[in-house]
């Protein structure tokens, strides 16, 4: 099967129309999303839609959270918490019992889904070093931990019998496409596909992954979209200049 993996979208319909754009030409079986739909960007209700169109199986992110009032503004800095505000009078009923629904985290076939680290889900920690990752790693009961949170893309690979990592891939590294061993008794492997709507490796493309579970690969792609009518949209909705300005830098 061929997976799309999709995470922090925030609401930029342009990123998320591009990616899912190429993925209809991709041949893609599931669609899989880790969360952060909303926050930031000018269009929360269309991304919700468009991804409830397109059956993807979700778990819930901090901002996501926030809009629904299981997560409190004050863990926000300023521009994430004006953006959270306006998100909220933007969503339908129908979009808030949407994002109810999700979990912190699921399953599926040989993917776990959880938006920050596997441990403690609702803490929405970032997961930025090798102690976090292997944690995850060991208690992940599937082959794949999928997740996102810190917008960087990266794949990691731990071997469960030397209980050592085997190799660390990351957007820095140019990473684009890894072959995988579909073996879960002896592997395990966490993947971040970046951020759709908000990267922040320097590289302003939206990002997303393809696994193909018969081909054991994960490929990491970057599409290019229409990044100066994301900016527009923010900035004539009122919010912050910030969340406009720092999509052209991927920052």
């Amino acid at each position: 099967m061929r997976y799309a993996v999709l995470s922090d979208i925030h609401a930029n319909l342009e990123a998320l129309t591009a990616v899912m754009d190429v993925l209809a030409n991709s041949r893609i079986d599931r669609y899989l999303c880790l969360g952060d739909v909303v926050g930031y960007g000018a269009d929360p209700s269309a991304c919700v839609e468009r991804l409830q169109r397109a059956d993807a199986l979700m778990v819930g992110g901090n901002h996501d959270l926030a809009c629904i009032g299981k997560l409190q503004l004050g863990w926000f800095n300023d521009a994430a918490k004006t953006a959270l505000v306006w998100t909220r009078d933007q969503l339908s009923f129908t979009d808030l019992d949407a994002l109810r629904r999700w979990p912190l985290k699921t399953a599926d076939g040989p993917f776990t889904l959880v938006h920050g680290t596997l441990r403690h889900p609702e803490r929405f920690e970032y997961l930025v070093d090798v102690a976090q990752a292997v944690e995850t790693m060991q208690i992940c009961p599937t082959l794949m931990c999928l997740l996102g949170h810190t917008h960087l893309a990266c794949v990691i690979e731990y071997d469960r019998a030397q209980r050592r990592l085997m190799r660390i891939l990351t957007t820095a590294g140019e990473l684009s496409e890894v072959a995988f061993q579909d073996e879960p008794e002896a592997r395990r492997y966490i993947v971040n596909p970046g951020s759709v709507g908000q990267p922040r490796d320097g590289d302003p493309r939206a990002g997303y992954a393809i696994i193909d579970t018969d081909l054991t690969r994960i490929s990491v792609r970057r599409v290019p979209y229409d990044i100066e009518r994301a900016q527009r949209k923010i900035r004539d909705a009122g919010l912050p200049a910030f969340l406009a300005d720092r999509l052209a830098a991927g920052r």
